[in-house]
């Protein structure tokens, strides 16, 4: 619970790195969110199909993973669940593929923090 009494949001976090996942999950603790990680589609599906999970948005990191990523995208769209794309370069493909498959926005890597947790904020409200 928060100091207004209600249950901090929950992000679900998809990354395909170990270290960049724990990094995400300390430093969104740390700003006081609640995070659920997968770091593999397996883990993902099966957090989205957690009836008894309510996710609030999620972080979807593309690298290391193939076209499907597209379709989690597209679940979390269909379950209306914002959810913003991290992308390890500029690309207006990417950028393009993140929107036409439901996204709020694309952060590019390297992230900053302050920059992330006021665009979660945002897509939260």
């Amino acid at each position: 619970m928060t100091e207004s009494g209600q249950t901090p949001a929950r992000i679900l976090l998809l990354n395909h790195n170990p270290r960049n996942l724990q990094l995400l999950t300390e430093y969104l603790g740390k700003e006081g969110f609640q995070t659920l990680s997968a770091q593999d589609l397996a883990e993902f599906d099966r957090a989205l199909a957690d009836q008894g999970t309510a996710i609030a948005a999620a972080l979807v990191d593309i690298a290391g993973f193939d076209a499907e990523v597209w379709q989690r995208c597209e679940l979390l769209r269909a379950a209306k669940i914002p959810f913003l794309v991290i992308s390890p370069r500029q690309s207006a493909a990417i950028q393009q593929a993140s929107l036409s498959h439901g996204a709020r926005g694309v952060m590019i890597k390297p992230l900053v923090i302050k920059e992330l947790v006021t665009l979660i904020q945002g897509v939260l409200e």
